[in-house]
């Protein structure tokens, strides 16, 4: 449990008090429990959901996004907006990660932001609260897909390196397990659009690669946001078209 305290601890802003002194190597043991921090990250916006369902949804949305952005602290989304910042600046490899470490927004990254959160309070009125319980969970146990097949694109150390240097094929596997399992018991249907998101994932690993030599902390949060919004839409279409 002192793991899984530790994750909700850095990766939100769940107030948790922890015992004693963290070590180096117990945080880099709690970034293993990422689908499990978005598994409760989704249960507060399904609670949020379930007590307002009354309440007119352009209201509702407004404050699912507030809560979301307030819960992660915009980590993930910050990794977003640098990544657009770089990619799209149409430069070296190298000097697309010099831009992507700056902590200035660019025109790209601000224009990313407004699309994302405009994206956000769109969908958010139109799904159920299933796939807010699901959406945080699925977007960081892909992560683990383009982390474990990639090399750190930085020549520096840093967060991200640990977790993509340390990741492996078998935290990946068990991630997607916990996911895939956790679909299932609440509705197989969302399946399909967890394997469109793993398929979205994979594709970015050569995209990465090729536009970066690998991926970063900013990539990562970037895949998560990704996921996300893929898939809300295409929850939203398969039951839809169900």
């Amino acid at each position: 449990m002192r793991k899984f305290f530790i994750a909700i601890s850095f990766f939100t802003r769940i107030p948790i008090y922890i015992q004693s002194e963290i070590k180096e190597d117990e945080f880099y043991a709690s970034m293993d429990l990422l689908p499990m921090v978005g598994l409760v990250i989704g249960g507060i916006l399904y609670i949020l959901w379930y007590i307002l369902m009354d309440v007119p949804k352009d209201i509702v949305s407004f404050l699912l996004v507030f809560i979301y952005i307030f819960l992660t602290g915009g980590l993930h989304i910050d990794g977003f907006i640098d990544t657009l910042d770089g990619i799209l600046s149409n430069r070296n490899q190298e000097r697309v990660l010099e831009i992507m470490k700056d902590s200035r927004i660019g025109s790209f990254g601000a224009l990313g932001l407004i699309l994302l959160i405009l994206g956000y309070f769109i969908i958010f009125q139109h799904i159920r609260g299933v796939e807010l319980l699901l959406m945080p969970m699925v977007g960081r146990s892909c992560v683990f897909v383009t982390a474990s097949f990639s090399d750190y694109a930085r020549k520096e150390a840093g967060l991200g390196k640990t977790f993509i240097e340390n990741v492996g094929k078998k935290k990946m596997i068990m991630s997607l397990i916990f996911s895939f399992l956790v679909i299932w018991f609440i509705n197989y249907v969302y399946l399909l659009s967890f394997l469109i998101c793993i398929l979205l994932s994979i594709y970015l690993i050569s995209f990465f690669k090729k536009k970066l030599g690998g991926m970063t902390g900013d990539t990562m949060g970037m895949v998560i946001e990704l996921n996300q919004i893929i898939f809300l839409l295409s929850s939203y279409f398969v039951l839809f078209f169900k």
